[in-house]
């Protein structure tokens, strides 16, 4: 039996959090959520909030990086954050989303098939 992929979420919003875990766990995916990274695991998949203390948050990214060169860290914020964007992707982040594509991509990239309910 295959084991269920890892997925973790640095953040603090609880709504965002839960919308993630109900679309991951749906579909049979576990996730790890936290508003502290000291308590982040090293998942292969990670989603960092960049909503709130964007400047720590980009130098968490960046230690993520590091320690994770593998991983697919994906940040996400409000869809007409470039700046944010483009600042988060030079720290590191593999890719960044808007907030209201988060689930959808969490499910494309932890490669569970079948539209978001």
């Amino acid at each position: 039996m295959s084991e269920v992929p890892r997925v973790a979420l640095l953040g603090a919003d609880l709504i965002l959090s839960s919308r993630l875990r109900s679309a991951l766990t749906a579909r049979g995916v576990a996730l790890v959520a936290t508003p502290r990274e000291e308590n982040l695991p090293d998942a292969p998949l990670l989603f960092v909030d960049l909503n709130s203390d964007a400047e720590a948050r980009l130098e968490t990214i960046g230690r993520l990086r590091h320690r994770n060169a593998g991983a697919m860290i994906v940040g996400f914020c409000d869809h007409d954050d470039n700046q944010l964007r483009r600042r988060a992707m030079a720290a590191g982040a593999s890719q960044v989303v808007a907030n209201r594509h988060l689930a959808d991509a969490a499910l494309r990239l932890a490669a569970v098939e079948g539209p978001l309910a």
